[in-house]
């Protein structure tokens, strides 16, 4: 299928490239096992072979592509055991965060941020726009994580979201807002053992709704 990329102005690097694929895995331009050749993404994003090669290397460093040398790369398939391993990681790595925001809520500004990004999600009932609501969702995250304090979380949580765009958001938005809350509110009251659990409740519930749709 023909790829567009995100703006019509000519993106300036092979980070702009990246940015455009993953938004085309929320939006659906672009699936597992998709194709990506060298000679479309260079005609597509009028870069050069080299930048279009950056930006395939750093795509297939976070696990998002497999890539041919020399050829282009295809969009990664996850097995349903692989997309289970990275909800497994992702359900601890959350309620860690969960569980060190609740601890350090106090900190000037935390509990209105972390208020302001779950209103934006509870805000969001479209189903038509799942890019808009995951780019909320990643907010909120990043959000959780800034409150933490936790500088290693920054870099692995995204890499796993990554793999979950991918969820079809098998989760009725009333259930997703639901387990958002539940985790604000421990958040908001300090009370980090609640917040873990409500955190790794939320990705098991995610996971049993999402799984039967990769391949065994």
């Amino acid at each position: 299928m023909p790829r567009t990329p995100e703006t019509n102005a000519t993106p300036s690097s092979s980070a702009a490239i990246v940015r455009d694929v993953i938004r085309g895995l929320y939006e659906g331009r672009y699936v597992p096992g998709q194709r990506l050749a060298e000679p479309d993404l260079v005609a597509d994003y009028g870069l050069s072979r080299g930048t279009v090669r950056e930006a395939l290397k750093q795509l297939a460093s976070d696990g998002v592509v497999i890539a041919h040398p020399y050829k282009g790369a295809q969009i990664r398939s996850l097995t349903r055991p692989e997309a289970a391993n990275i909800f497994a990681v992702t359900e601890v790595i959350l309620g860690l965060a969960a569980r060190q925001a609740a601890h350090n809520i106090d900190t000037p500004g935390a509990r209105e941020t972390i208020t302001t990004h779950f209103n934006a999600i509870a805000a969001h009932n479209s189903e038509s726009d799942r890019f808009e609501f995951i780019r909320q969702r990643n907010r909120y995250f990043r959000a959780l994580i800034e409150i933490s304090g936790n500088d290693e979380l920054r870099t692995i949580l995204p890499r796993l979201q990554v793999h979950l765009i991918r969820n079809r958001l098998a989760v009725p938005p009333a259930d997703r807002v639901h387990g958002y809350h539940n985790i604000t509110q421990a958040v908001l009251e300090g009370a980090p053992d609640r917040a873990e659990q409500a955190a790794r409740s939320y990705v098991a519930k995610t996971a049993a709704c999402v799984l039967p749709h990769f391949p065994a």
